[in-house]
């Protein structure tokens, strides 16, 4: 396409308002069409012919006709407005027929926000979501994601944060296992208690510490992710530090007891979307996500 010498282009408002008039067969419907005055039509019709120095459109009985010019500028303009026009509707709804794309952990994918997205999708049955879970700090601009819900310091190059929910660090069995160990929680023997651990946890030692346990000498069991380790925790297999959002299902169903020790970590989740325009569906996203904080805490 070769470049368009825009010094030499006569207005927007001239162009359209002749294509209009071409179009419509008069100055009056194109007025009503665009908004604005007869006059005014006309007014921006003949500026356009002098800027041309052509005769675009001549009277014809008590009516008006384009010259055999004036036809062919006609033409070319309504199939430039509309390639416009498509080209406009493509990119407003071409993001949308992708869907939102969001990014989050494992285990508050799959333990809190999935169970709750038919909530969302009540009240926004046109907004596909896509999940997607993962471990990482993906590069949210580079991998084309919309949103990616995170923890930490919230000071992150290149994204715009707010908070969503906070959180703290608990400690939880089953009560499976607690019922192999006479019931009691607060009689728990929590030296010889299976453990499941992340080797990347290594904090672990710490928190236990504060239930009065010797990590370096506890029965632990490996498990790499968080999601991973809670449902072994459900069927009884040890007990693990988990994010009380991201069990909070759980806990309310029984199916997770919380051990009563005051660990001291509460942190932030936050929504961190690349910076630029946000696109109004991750806008109605996030709103939604901070209506499930009280029913997390």
């Amino acid at each position: 396409m070769s470049d368009i010498d825009w010094r030499h282009m006569p207005s927007l408002s001239t162009l359209r308002a002749f294509e209009a008039t071409a179009r419509l067969g008069s100055f009056t419907a194109a007025g009503r069409a665009l908004n604005v005055t007869h006059a005014a039509i006309t007014q921006q019709v003949r500026a356009l012919e002098k800027d041309l120095g052509l005769t675009l459109l001549q009277r014809e009985g008590r009516g008006m006709a384009l010259t055999e010019t004036g036809r062919q500028l006609a033409e070319a303009l309504s199939d430039g407005f509309a390639t416009i026009s498509d080209g406009i509707a493509q990119a407003r709804n071409g993001p949308r027929s992708r869907g939102l794309r969001v990014t989050c952990t494992p285990a508050l994918s799959y333990a809190f926000i999935i169970p709750r997205l038919g909530q969302f999708w009540d009240d926004h049955p046109d907004i596909p979501v896509s999940l997607t879970p993962s471990g990482s700090v993906d590069d949210l601009k580079r991998r084309q994601f919309d949103l990616g819900i995170r923890t930490g310091s919230g000071n992150w190059p290149g994204v715009d944060v707010e908070p969503l929910w906070s959180t703290r660090i608990i400690l939880v069995a089953s009560p499976i296992l607690i019922g192999k160990h006479g019931g009691d929680i607060a009689k728990l023997p929590l030296q010889n208690m299976p453990w499941i651990r992340s080797r990347a946890q290594m904090d672990d030692i710490e928190l236990m510490r504060k239930c009065g346990v010797d990590g370096s000498k506890a029965s632990a069991i490996y498990i790499e992710g968080q999601s991973e380790s809670v449902q072994a925790v459900v069927r009884g297999v040890g007990m693990t530090f988990v994010s009380e959002i991201a069990v909070s299902d759980d806990l309310k169903s029984g199916g997770l007891v919380r051990l009563p020790y005051d660990l001291g970590q509460d942190f932030t989740y936050f929504a961190a979307t690349p910076k630029g325009v946000e696109r109004a569906s991750t806008r109605l996203f996030i709103d939604w996500l901070k209506t499930l904080a009280p029913e997390a805490t």
